[in-house]
């Protein structure tokens, strides 16, 4: 169709020249290279290569830049920068928080006692075929206050969904956390040997609590 609307311009009623003949046949050639390589518009464009290696470790290292910030500025400023603008939260035990606003509000809300702290590590990521979609995993230990002033800790586990963004940076999209039924130490390791009871013994004996 391209070929036919520049043959209409430029060549109806004209005798090619020989040197327009070879110039012709130069373009010609020039553009089914081009086709083939996929970089005609609306062609097929070849399949770009993804290297899904760096890109779990991007991911990986995109939730330890969250936390970083997270103690170097505070939890809600970390949220704030590393939401996306459309971002879910599903927090343990309540109703699903809808926007990255809200979200901001809640956790400055929930982080207005001073002595609150939040740490975690993530243990794993995966990412999509595409590259641009992915997941990280891990555990989290919370310290605070409870209403009598006395020391709150306890770890859990969470989940983030990123999503690369327009100018390819990773932006969470879904944040999920529950709480450990028992104390573990930072995150779960999967080794652990449970009663029924949710109690973790080992040769020593008892070594977490249940909460």
């Amino acid at each position: 169709m391209y070929y036919s609307r520049w043959n209409r311009m430029f060549m109806k009623g004209r005798e090619m020249t020989p040197r327009f003949k070879d110039w012709h046949g130069l373009w010609l050639a020039t553009m089914l290279v081009a086709a083939c390589d996929g970089q005609v518009s609306g062609g097929t464009a070849k399949p770009r290569t993804i290297d899904l290696d760096a890109e779990r470790a991007s991911l990986i290292q995109a939730d330890l830049d969250f936390g970083d910030t997270a103690g170097e500025q505070g939890l809600a400023p970390a949220y704030l920068q590393f939401l996306a603008i459309d971002a879910v939260q599903l927090p343990d035990g309540d109703l699903p928080i809808e926007g990255r606003d809200a979200i901001y509000e809640n956790i400055l809300l929930a982080t207005k006692n001073d002595n609150f702290s939040l740490s975690w590590e993530p243990v794993a990521a995966e990412v999509s075929n595409s590259g641009d979609f992915g997941y990280t995993w891990g555990g989290y230990r919370l310290e605070t206050q409870d209403e009598t002033g006395q020391p709150l800790s306890y770890g859990g586990k969470y989940a983030n969904f990123w999503r690369k963004s327009a100018e390819g940076r990773w932006e969470i999209v879904l944040d999920i956390s529950n709480q450990n039924q028992v104390d573990y130490d930072f995150y779960p390791d999967p080794d652990l040997d449970l009663n029924a009871d949710g109690v973790e013994y080992d040769d020593a004996g008892l070594t977490n609590e249940p909460l």
